[in-house]
């Protein structure tokens, strides 16, 4: 993996309407994109990683943030 990319974003959850505050890194690896991420939940942190490949269309920050929020709404479904 390359240089690192910081993402700072709000996340809604659809079906509970919960606002999460996500950082996340990534990096690039060919066509796939790494990220690790911290959201915080009263009164805790928590972590998640993933992988994605690149979308076309989108930049690597969408698809990441994409990524994120697909993850956080099947968590907290």
């Amino acid at each position: 993996m390359n240089q690192l990319t910081t993402v700072d974003f709000k996340h809604t959850v659809p079906f509970s309407g919960r606002v999460i505050r996500v950082c996340a890194d990534f990096g690039a690896s060919g066509n796939f994109l790494s990220w690790s991420a911290t959201f915080y939940i009263a009164p805790q942190f928590f972590e998640m990683t993933g992988c994605v490949q690149r979308a076309q269309g989108e930049t690597e920050s969408q698809t990441v943030v994409s990524s994120i929020g697909q993850a956080l709404n099947a968590r907290f479904r």
